[in-house]
């Protein structure tokens, strides 16, 4: 069963680079998040492998990892405009804690001038809201993007992205129905959004 890679994972890069042409054409998913999320946006990242989608977290990004080590500011944000720009669409994970985030609004306010600027595609860029904020209102500077609130509209998101039936992925088992009891992302977003 093919997945989805890591770019930001030298080894799953290379794969990907070694890979057949059509899994080159496939979607890339940028994933902003909080530092302080970073589980859930693993969880998130493992759903989108299992259904094909290319992801970029950025934990697996040595060069990113080795400025962020050295508090090089200039280097943490060519490294982050890299991953965005290498990336076809941009999934903001949001929770409480990410309005005291100094880079999520950066990541937003790039990705939206390099991914949308031009294209009118809301779509590339997305807001996904975890379990505490679904159903709160989001900052100003989030609303530019397509709003998920909960599993049923990350399953709609990835169906666009991947350009395939949400029923045929659930049927292959690359998705679960947002109604699944035991759903992989119970734990992180509310099911019925």
């Amino acid at each position: 069963m093919t997945k989805g890679y890591n770019k930001a994972n030298v080894f799953d890069k290379l794969s990907w680079i070694l890979e057949k042409e059509e899994i080159k054409k496939r979607a890339c998913v940028f994933l902003s998040h909080k530092k302080e999320d970073k589980p859930a946006c693993r969880k998130i990242a493992e759903y989108l492998s299992k259904a094909e989608i290319d992801y970029y977290l950025d934990e697996e990004d040595s060069s990113l990892q080795q400025a962020v080590g050295s508090d090089d500011a200039h280097k943490i944000t060519e490294s982050i405009k890299k991953g965005i720009t290498e990336s076809s669409h941009m999934l903001v994970v949001v929770s409480e804690k990410t309005y005291e985030s100094q880079w999520v609004p950066f990541e937003v306010g790039y990705g939206h001038s390099s991914l949308v600027d031009g294209t009118n595609d809301k779509l590339k860029l997305s807001i996904l809201t975890l379990k505490d904020l679904s159903e709160k209102e989001l900052p100003i500077f989030m609303q530019v993007g397509n709003i998920l609130r909960g599993t049923k509209s990350l399953n709609q998101y990835i169906s666009e992205v991947s350009n395939k039936l949400e029923k045929s992925m659930i049927n292959e088992t690359r998705l679960f129905s947002h109604s699944t009891s035991n759903h992989p992302l119970d734990n992180v977003l509310n099911w019925q959004l």
